[in-house]
């Protein structure tokens, strides 16, 4: 059941898909303190798939009952399963435990504009991983950041395009420094 779309998200398969994201944030040396303290909850309903509260208590909502989802189900949109959602908004949550490592420079060079900048660009296949990733700079770090989970950090072929290797090679430095304690760059 890794990879099955759920209509009704409950305790239970939110647990066990969350389970399958820690072990697989630990396996990569980012399990730690400050990512241990954002809590994950079940909503009710919502909009979106999820969200992570960036900048506040940082904790990461999943609603029950997702707008997006019914209308994936009746629309034919894209997947979306639930073990994606978490890694994407742990995405979110890497970026807001390390600030200081996402407010760089080197950010910005690998996205093409700050974090916090809300400058949509233009969907490309050679530069996005989704079609979601060209929302702004902080869903593109949150979709890359949810593959290299999901690939345990080995970038799949379709991803070898330039745009997206230094995309993914950020995300790599990102990981790498963060499981060897590093703060800021």
């Amino acid at each position: 059941m890794a990879n099955v779309k759920h209509k009704i998200i409950t305790m239970p398969r939110l647990q066990s898909a969350l389970d399958d994201v820690m072990d697989q944030l630990d396996e990569l040396g980012l399990w730690n303190e400050r990512l241990a303290k954002v809590d994950v909850y079940l909503t009710w309903v919502g909009s979106a798939y999820g969200w992570q509260l960036y900048r506040g208590s940082g904790h990461i909502e999943i609603p029950a009952l997702s707008l997006s989802r019914l209308s994936e189900m009746f629309l034919s949109g894209g997947r979306m399963t639930l073990r994606d959602l978490l890694r994407h908004e742990y995405g979110h949550a890497v970026a807001d435990t390390n600030r200081a490592l996402i407010r760089s420079r080197r950010f910005a060079d690998a996205f093409g504009t700050p974090h916090d900048s809300e400058i949509p660009s233009d969907y490309s296949e050679d530069e996005h991983v989704t079609a979601y990733a060209a929302k702004d700079s902080s869903e593109d770090f949150a979709e890359v950041f949810m593959f290299y989970l999901k690939h345990s950090g080995k970038i799949p072929s379709r991803f070898e395009t330039r745009e997206i290797k230094r995309k993914w090679q950020f995300v790599d430095r990102l990981c790498q420094g963060i499981a060897d304690g590093k703060r800021v760059w």
